[in-house]
């Protein structure tokens, strides 16, 4: 006998209200305000890489920002984020060696904090 479970592909309504109550709102990785209808939840650690439906795995962002972390954990999006910061600072003429990429987000109390 086979017996399916069907697991959810997006978050149900109070699971996207909590996560975007995280941040007031906010983008947790930029900070933005953007209309209720613009934010979005995004997958700490994605779907596509083994990420559930939770709540600590659910954070508030905006459509620029999900979009551009796509399929990265957030290491590795702290890293993408941190390459493109020392372009452009290097391309101005500016020393990159002391670049620290904190998200909007983060406080003392972030599971995600470093």
């Amino acid at each position: 006998m086979l017996i399916r479970v069907f697991v959810s592909r997006t978050p149900r309504k109070n699971q996207w209200n909590r996560a975007a109550a995280k941040c007031d709102g906010r983008c947790w990785y930029c900070g933005v305000k953007p209309d209720p209808d613009a934010l979005t939840v995004d997958h700490a650690t994605p779907r596509s890489r083994g990420g559930k439906n939770r709540d600590e795995n659910l954070l508030p962002a905006c459509e620029y920002c999900n979009n551009l972390k796509d399929c990265l954990t957030l290491s590795e999006f702290r890293k993408f984020v941190k390459v493109r910061i020392s372009r452009n600072l290097t391309a101005l003429g500016y020393c990159n060696s002391s670049v620290r990429v904190v998200f909007w987000g983060e406080g003392n109390d972030s599971p995600f904090a470093y």
